[in-house]
């Protein structure tokens, strides 16, 4: 009888075990299911970089990661330098973390065969590089959208981008997967959204200059630097880096009242210290917000009413001090 007992005993012990790894493997499809048909993206939205994927309903995945540093260039590649790679891996379900979010596992990442290591193709050298973003063995976290802001670790906020709207959501509104060890942030858009072409044009300086009639000056001392133009709204853009920083300037015709100001920088925070500056004998601002991730952003705008356009620069930055935003933008401008 005792044997017996034993027996029924292991035997129930092994059924609530095939059942919790069926509940298990259940869950790990339904959520990866449900993610199908979404595009993730990884961007500051300041630079021309961004890692981007596709996770299928088994939890395999694809992505590719490009870096364009256009002011890296040569006589044998004018048109600068590009920094990619594509790559594959799986990922799988760890556990439910909350009501809110479940840690997902990247099992195994691997660049793809066959890349070669450099190359110039078209007057652009193309140099492979590593995966940016996530990592074999990392433990990331699936948030849902509807997840309250305040419930995503404050450094990692500013990759869900719900900041940079003029009016931000207090929750997400989209998926968005998370690594705190590489400090990234992936927002997932359903894939008929982000498949729409990009209506910025990258640009030379000169084909900008005949576009839209702006010719932006150079700083002393500046890397990485890229123009695009936005034709619908005959937009002007010139991006840069320097001192480890990300710079934006941004022109755009406008007629606009003695005062009177718009944002055209396309970021949007709650600004703070916001003081009255003079640029090139223009009035306008400056301020500064806090962002989390990049820690700082400051934003320096003014109305040129004689040339009737608006005009910004803003800086992402680890460290705004002593940077002096208002002679960048004298001597760019």
């Amino acid at each position: 009888m005792h044997t017996m007992r034993k027996i029924a005993s292991l035997l129930l012990c092994l059924t609530l075990a095939l059942c919790a790894a069926a509940a298990c493997a259940e869950t790990e499809t339904d959520i990866f299911a449900a993610l199908e048909g979404y595009e993730w993206s990884f961007s500051s939205g300041v630079g021309g970089w961004s890692t981007d994927l596709r996770i299928l309903p088994d939890g395999s995945f694809s992505g590719e990661y490009h870096d364009s540093e256009m002011g890296d260039s040569a006589e044998a590649y004018p048109d600068g330098t590009v920094y990619s790679c594509s790559f594959t891996g799986t990922m799988k379900l760890v556990e439910q973390a909350d009501e809110n979010s479940w840690v997902i596992r990247v099992e195994n990442l691997q660049r793809d065969e066959g890349q070669e290591p450099e190359a110039i193709e078209g007057g652009i050298r193309y140099i492979l590089a590593d995966t940016y973003g996530l990592s074999e063995g990392d433990e990331m976290r699936l948030w849902k959208p509807g997840t309250p802001l305040s419930a995503i670790p404050e450094g990692l906020r500013f990759w869900t981008h719900a900041e940079e709207i003029e009016s931000p959501a207090e929750a997400l509104t989209d998926w968005f997967l998370s690594s705190e060890k590489n400090e990234s942030g992936f927002v997932g858009f359903k894939a008929e959204t982000v498949g729409m072409a990009n209506p910025w044009l990258d640009m030379t300086a000169e084909e900008l200059q005949a576009a839209s009639g702006v010719a932006f000056g150079a700083w002393e001392g500046a890397e990485n630097i890229c123009w695009r133009y936005l034709p619908s709204e005959n937009l002007a853009e010139m991006q840069f880096t320097w001192e480890s920083s990300d710079f934006c300037a941004r022109v755009q015709p406008a007629e606009l009242a003695p005062g009177e100001m718009m944002n055209i920088s396309g970021i949007y925070y709650a600004w703070e210290d916001e003081e009255p500056v003079r640029v090139n004998g223009c009035d306008g601002t400056i301020a500064t917000a806090k962002t989390g991730s990049v820690d700082w952003v400051e934003l320096c705008q003014w109305y040129d009413a004689a040339a009737g356009r608006m005009c910004s620069l803003s800086v992402a930055s680890t460290d705004i001090d002593g940077l002096n935003l208002v002679a960048i933008a004298e001597e760019i401008f």
